[in-house]
This record gives structure tokens, sequence and C-alpha cells, in this order.
């Protein structure tokens, strides 16, 4: 299992839209668990937002911070 980086989970955001934990760690072959903390410390940066429990998007500051790094 590859880690699961903060670059790759923005792209997926930004490529599929709104996606749930089980979705992205499916694409990212990473744990949910991973992936929420992921989404959690993207979150608290302002780079994505929770949509729902378990639901997450990308922000204009996430497109902003993934482009910057691309």
């Amino acid at each position: 299992m590859v880690r699961c980086s903060d670059r790759a989970l923005l792209a997926a955001l930004e490529e599929r839209g709104p996606a749930r934990v089980t979705q992205l760690a499916a694409e990212l072959d990473a744990h949910p668990i991973t992936v929420t903390q992921r989404c959690d410390a993207l979150q608290s940066r302002g780079h994505v937002r929770r949509i729902s429990t378990d639901m997450f998007g990308i922000t204009e500051d996430g497109r902003a911070y993934l482009a910057s790094i691309e």
C-alpha cells in the first residue's frame, strides 16, 4: 500500500469532484483511516471542505495549492 500523499488526494478530488472517503481510499490504494486523517489535515489548512461525515471536496485554496506543487 502506497502512502496517501496530499498531492494525490487533492488531484483526485479536483478530477472527480466531491468524493467519499471509501472511494478515495480505493482510488489511492490507501486505508480509509489514512485518507480521513489526510483530509482532516488538508481541511485545517483550508484546502478541502467536509461535505458530510465521510465526504470531502477540494476548495479554491486547495486548487491553487495543487497548482503550486505540480
